[in-house]
């Protein structure tokens, strides 16, 4: 404790870091996830499956939050190893000469797309004319 006297006023100050005269507040909401091996497979396996983010959360009985602080990296490996391994079978479709597969590969990754226009031209591929009545001479 350290105390400041300017003659008229007597201020005295606590230096004690840890506060302990003061109660200590008990903390509320659920108790703190404990995240484990059997809890990071289990999200990693389900995520490798595509399941989403708000239903693994569900499963393990913890708020979506939660998971994405506890488990970011299974979600993103289990996410990553999904898209791959379908992206994969798409491709090997696709070089086997499946059309659809063919067709969603190149639309997807080489930008490729169907544009219908439409180009409207008077006679003879000329201009066309265009005379707009009012009613007002």
């Amino acid at each position: 404790m350290s105390e400041i006297n300017s003659g008229k006023i007597k201020i005295v100050v606590d230096t004690n870091e840890n506060h302990s005269h003061l109660p200590v507040k008990k903390k509320v909401g659920r108790p703190a996830h404990l995240k484990s091996v059997d809890t990071q497979k289990k999200v990693f396996d389900l995520a490798t499956v595509g399941t989403r983010y708000e239903d693994i959360a569900l499963v393990l009985g913890i708020s979506d939050d939660t998971l994405t602080k506890y488990y970011k990296p299974e979600l993103e490996k289990g996410r990553i190893e999904a898209n791959a391994a379908v992206a994969g079978t798409l491709f090997e479709k696709a070089k086997q000469g499946d059309t659809s597969s063919m067709i969603f590969w190149l639309k997807t990754r080489a930008q490729w797309s169907e544009k219908n226009t439409t180009e409207l031209t008077g006679e003879g591929g000329a201009p066309i004319n265009i005379k707009v009545v009012t009613g007002i001479d």
